[in-house]
């Protein structure tokens, strides 16, 4: 999931254009057809096809033919992350917490098995540290994993009042 997303020349010069920008905002609302692109941005298709095709080229943008009658557009990885990079943070902070979580689990699994294995034996007293220190490892990445999803939620909250400003003053602005 770790995609490096890189810009070359020909991506900056697809996305030094008004037109592009606005084109990859419509598309991440949703996957639109030429026709409904036009129309939304009040633009020939021609145009919209032009624009389109730069954004195909440099991967932005993909084509959706399943066969139907109309040709859908949408954003592709390298599209969404470009409007959206804390999605990445997101994504990163909670696969993070993912595997903090699985070595916790680990952790304790192993301190639980070791106490049982060992209770039974007379050299209890010898294990009694190291079955301590597995405890203690898996309590640390608890509160890692605990630590990196509160942040998370924090970034997602974060994010979703920035468009929710950002939109309440566009809506203000037509």
């Amino acid at each position: 999931m770790d995609e490096k997303i890189t810009l070359d020349k020909k991506s900056f010069m697809a996305l030094a254009s008004e037109s592009r920008i606005e084109l990859l905002k419509k598309l991440d609302e949703r996957r639109m057809t030429l026709s409904e692109l036009a129309k939304e941005l009040q633009m020939s298709k021609p145009a919209i096809l032009k624009h389109l095709e730069k954004l195909l080229e440099v991967g932005l943008v993909k084509k959706n033919e399943d066969g139907r009658k109309w040709i859908y557009y949408s954003l592709t990885f390298k599209g969404k992350n470009i409007l959206h990079p804390e999605r990445v943070k997101i994504i990163l902070l909670l696969s993070t917490s993912f595997f903090s979580l699985m070595a916790a689990v680990a952790m304790l699994w192993k301190y639980l098995n070791e106490k049982i294995i060992y209770e039974a034996s007379a050299t209890h007293a010898q294990h009694i540290a190291s079955n301590t220190n597995f405890f203690n490892v898996s309590l640390v990445f608890s509160i890692v994993a605990a630590f990196l999803i509160a942040a998370a939620i924090f970034l997602y909250g974060k994010n979703k009042a920035t468009q929710l400003a950002h939109h309440s003053s566009s809506l203000r602005q037509s």
